[in-house]
């Protein structure tokens, strides 16, 4: 766990094909979808080797990570 309360396990990603790089990198969708393009959305993500962690965007048919918080 780090300051903020967060840990994670690097759960790679996926597409129609199946998931790979388990292990490697994590990445979390964001809620928030990219500019005016319905079909693309924030992540986050976090590489195993990299103490940093990024903002960026792809399209929705990916299968990444979700991160469920108790309100």
């Amino acid at each position: 766990m780090d300051a903020y309360g967060f840990s994670a396990l690097p759960g790679g990603s996926g597409d129609s094909g199946g998931f790979g790089n388990v292990g490697d990198f994590g990445f979390w969708w964001s809620a928030s979808e990219y500019g005016t393009n319905r079909h693309l959305a924030y992540f986050r993500g976090m590489y195993y080797n990299y103490e940093d962690a990024g903002w960026y965007y792809h399209d929705k048919s990916l299968l990444f990570s979700v991160r469920c918080l108790l309100d």
